[in-house]
């Protein structure tokens, strides 16, 4: 039997902007894409928009994690169509996954003209006359979805009615319904995460797709909340931030570094009187996040503080992440008689007479560090 969790929004008003919806996850490659309704009379309405008499929209879908399913039951009192250009109803439909829209077009066949459909090679699409109004059914292999991977967690949904009565002497217009489709199995992942890592949606901070991975085809998603950072493809890996609790936590971030992105956190460690600061890089290699550097960018003790600046360039051999240390306050040469850090890079000091700084690039999942010269100061 199919089924499916519903979140319905239900709107008489000509446009609607649903919640997320959750199809049902049976497999489509057991559906007829013929247009009729047939194959759903045990699924529910997930979302509908509209009055039935003057136009209405309901949507019913099915997601298996390699394809998705939708069928539309068009209510109209009138099925308009033309010989030759005119106003005639049809039915317009974007599926999006953060890259470019998949587009189908549908104009149902009656009497008046046979279907004109319009869709991407290897999407299905069909149309079948009802008793009241017509009904569109498709089906959409993911992989022809721009921007999808194995992480993906949701397809954004965007279907306008074109309900064109002015052939019969009424009015024109849209019946708009947009939703967001969650994929049940992306959803799961999500859920077994957060309770591996005793986190609450709520705490989410940071949610983002983006290329993080060179060993896999597509985007990933990161997900931070609390003291942890996790990467999720089709399973989850994650790291503990080295710090006690959230507030500790200054920043965590998605950096640009050539064509992927590298995930950037600042933790504040406090202890001995004092605080330290470390800047924090991963990549992603095999949907697992790989360690790159652990870099002190700042020390506090009393009214005492050396810090640095970090930022990003290109250098000899590509994209570069740049360390500088800034004017110290407190602290001189004399009086710093702190010991090097064992666990991170150590904080630059700046009145090291030969170091001015350290140049971080990546060879593949690896680090390279290049010390720089100090700057000349202007005169």
């Amino acid at each position: 039997m199919r089924s499916a969790v519903v979140f319905a929004i239900l709107a008489a008003a000509g446009s609607a902007r649903a919640g997320s919806i959750r199809c049902d996850d049976v497999s489509t490659a057991d559906l007829a894409v013929d247009g009729l309704l047939d194959d759903w009379k045990q699924d529910p309405v997930l979302a509908k928009v509209g009055v039935a008499s003057d136009g209405q929209v309901e949507l019913r879908c099915s997601w298996d994690g390699t394809a998705l399913a939708m069928a539309l039951d068009i209510k109209d009192d009138r099925v308009v169509r033309v010989r030759g250009k005119g106003h005639e109803d049809h039915v317009d439909v974007s599926i999006s996954a953060g890259g470019k829209p998949v587009t189908v077009s549908a104009y149902p066949g009656n009497a008046i003209a046979k279907p004109k459909l319009a869709a991407p090679p290897k999407v299905e699409v069909a149309d079948s006359l009802q008793p009241k109004g017509f009904s569109i059914e498709l089906r959409v292999p993911a992989a022809r979805i721009a921007g999808f991977s194995a992480s993906t967690p949701s397809f954004d949904v965007h279907i306008v009615f074109h309900d064109s009565d002015q052939a019969t002497g009424g009015a024109d217009h849209d019946v708009t319904l947009a939703t967001t489709i969650e994929l049940g199995d992306r959803k799961d992942l999500l859920d077994d995460f957060l309770r591996q890592v005793r986190l609450k949606r709520a705490d989410i901070k940071l949610d983002v797709m983006a290329e993080l991975d060179p060993d896999r085809r597509g985007k990933e998603r990161l997900v931070a909340g609390g003291t942890v950072i996790g990467v999720l493809t089709d399973q989850f890996a994650f790291v503990q931030l080295p710090v006690p609790k959230p507030a500790d936590v200054r920043e965590i971030k998605l950096v640009p570094f050539g064509k992927l992105s590298l995930v950037q956190a600042v933790v504040r460690q406090i202890g001995n009187g004092g605080s330290r600061d470390l800047l924090m890089l991963w990549t992603v290699w095999s949907g697992q996040l790989q360690p790159l550097a652990q870099i002190e960018v700042r020390k506090e003790l009393g009214a005492n503080v050396l810090e640095s600046t970090w930022t990003l360039g290109t250098g000899k051999k590509g994209p570069e992440l740049v360390v500088e240390p800034k004017p110290a306050i407190g602290w001189t040469a004399e009086t710093w008689n702190e010991q090097s850090a064992d666990d991170a890079d150590s904080i630059l000091v700046p009145w090291d007479p030969v170091k001015g700084g350290t140049a971080y690039t990546l060879h593949g999942h690896e680090v390279e560090r290049r010390d720089l010269p100090v700057r000349k100061k202007k005169r």
